[in-house]
Formats: C-alpha cells, sequence, structure tokens
C-alpha cells in the first residue's frame, strides 16, 4: 500500500477526497483525542501518542500531495503551451521569480554607471569648449519682470541675447549673461519658487551688471547688492549723464549711524539698444555688483546704454 493511499485511510477518508475534506476530518479527529482525554482526566499513553503521532503524517503527506498537484496543475497551465520545452520555461521563469529584484539592481546600476560617464564626459567636454572660448569682458544678469518677445519667462539659450549686447561693443569678445524672471508682486503661491530661484542665481552669479526693474532694484539697493555710482564713480560714467536718470538707495540696517543714501542705479529704460534684444520688459535699470570682476568694463557698460 502506498503511502498517499494508507494516509487518506488513517484520516477515514476515501482516496482522492480534496484538501477541505481532509483538514476537517483532522481536525475532528484532534478534537475528538483531546476530548478522550479530558473526560478520563488521564495523561497521554504511548499507544494514543502514537495514534497521533500517525495521524499528523498523514495530514502532512495528503497536504504535500495536495500542494504538489496544484504546482503541477499551475505549470501546466502556465507552461503547456512550450510543449517539449515547458521544463526550461519554467526554470527560466522561475530564476527570474527569485532573482529578479538582483537583475533590477543590475540594470539600474548599469544605468547609473552609463549615465555618469555619459555626466562626466559631458562635463570634460563643456570644461574643453569653455576653455577655447577668450575671456569675459562683462557679465549682465537681467532679474526681474522681463519676458521673451513670445511672453515666456523661458529662455534656457542666452547665446543670442550675449551676441546682440556684444554687436553694441565691438572692442569686446565675449559677454556673459543671466536671466532670472521675478515678478514684482510676490504675493501669490506660485511665485514662492520663483523667489527661491532668485536668491540662488543672486548666490552662484554675481555679474558685473545687473539690469532691473524698479521694484527688484528697490529690494536689492536695500541689502548692499550695488556698488555706490555717485561720489568718485560718478566720473566713470561721463559727464553727459543726465541727473533724472540716477535712481538713490538707502540700504536697511538696524543701526543709528546707517549709511546714507547713494546713488545705485541708472534708469536706461529709454536705450534704443534694448530694441533688438530677445527679452522685453518695461524698466530697464543699471547697477553695478557690489564686488564686479570687470569693474571698468561694468562701467562702460552703463555709459553705453545711457548715451
Amino acid at each position: 500500500m502506498d503511502e498517499r493511499k494508507k494516509a487518506y485511510e488513517l484520516l477515514g477518508l476515501p482516496e482522492g477526497a480534496s484538501k477541505e475534506e481532509a483538514e476537517t476530518k483532522y481536525s475532528l479527529l484532534i478534537r475528538r483525542d483531546r476530548a478522550s482525554r479530558q473526560r478520563e482526566d488521564s495523561k497521554q499513553s504511548d499507544e494514543q501518542r502514537l495514534y497521533l503521532e500517525e495521524i499528523n503524517k498523514a495530514y502532512k503527506t495528503i497536504l504535500e500531495y495536495e500542494e504538489k498537484k496544484t504546482v503541477e496543475q499551475y505549470n501546466a497551465s502556465a507552461y503547456g503551451r512550450y510543449k517539449g520545452m515547458a521544463g526550461s520555461a519554467e526554470k527560466i521563469d522561475h530564476f527570474f521569480s527569485y532573482y529578479k529584484f538582483h537583475l533590477l539592481g543590475v540594470i539600474a546600476l548599469i544605468l547609473v554607471v552609463i549615465y555618469g560617464t555619459k555626466g562626466y564626459i559631458d562635463h570634460r567636454n563643456h570644461a574643453a569648449a569653455l576653455a577655447k572660448l577668450p575671456p569675459i569682458d562683462v557679465s549682465v544678469s537681467f532679474y526681474g519682470e522681463y519676458l521673451t518677445k513670445d511672453g515666456s519667462h523661458i529662455l534656457s539659450d542666452l547665446s543670442p541675447l550675449e551676441a546682440d549686447i556684444l554687436s553694441d561693443f565691438p572692442q569686446w569678445k565675449r559677454v556673459k549673461a543671466f536671466y532670472t524672471y521675478l515678478h514684482k508682486d510676490m504675493d501669490k503661491q506660485e511665485d514662492l519658487g520663483f523667489l527661491e530661484k532668485s536668491s540662488i542665481d543672486l548666490t552662484m552669479n554675481q555679474p558685473d551688471v545687473y539690469i532691473l526693474d524698479k521694484t527688484n532694484f528697490t529690494r536689492l539697493a536695500a541689502v548692499g547688492a550695488f556698488l555706490p555710482l555717485d561720489g568718485a564713480n560718478a566720473a566713470k560714467l561721463g559727464p553727459g549723464l543726465k541727473p533724472e536718470l540716477e535712481l538713490k538707495a538707502k540700504m536697511l540696517v538696524d543701526d543709528e549711524n546707517a549709511p546714507e543714501e547713494h546713488v545705485y542705479g541708472i534708469d536706461i529704460s529709454a536705450s534704443p539698444l534694448f530694441k533688438g534684444l530677445p527679452l522685453v520688459g518695461k524698466e530697464y535699470i543699471a547697477a553695478i555688483g557690489a564686488f564686479p570682476d570687470r569693474p571698468d568694463h561694468a562701467f562702460e557698460f552703463i555709459k553705453k546704454f545711457a548715451e
């Protein structure tokens, strides 16, 4: 008698009984044995212990058989279409099931290496290209409510802007431009992102010349972002500068000895040189950064646009 057939007989079930029937009969036999010992108030005898061991073994045999039958039915359904190749298909499927996270990790690592290598190569190529360029003659940042001619605040390619500015200074070889859009009224929630970006741009760019609207000029002048354009610096802008174009401001400090009001900006909004530029605004206030790398060219730039 094979082991499986014997297991069914021990549980008092016909061969081929369902898994649910085996579970029900096994539970019944266990409860019956426990109730019998409780009524007799006796310990488990050797005979009873052997009987329970046989019952447990029989139940386990039936469960293993049912589990094997379920797996075989699934494999027949999933891999039966492969016929002679069913075994290989099953092994491949099991391999990917067990090692799919390992494979995904390896693929992710490969992608990281590929993109990391590409980024490094791009960085090297970019650095090599910059090394071939002539030195920067002046850097200019358009900071404020300036839009492209089609009404967008996105200008990813600044080379046309740089070329247009450079065309007005034939003695120069290179102009570096920056662009930060910032709305005048920042009381809206959506403007907070622009405000955060503008703060980063102020820290990272530090241009020689700023072109701003009046609102942002006033904000930055109050925190000491600009070089004073009066006093000894006034002569650098030329004798022809009209006083009405000068914009004064005072730094905000918590000090009794607050600094005096100074000229920090020049209104060059009327300059015809802005007409061909790819950025459009209502106001153009020129200011020089507090610590310019090329101060002489910064003054030359403002003087040219103020003519």
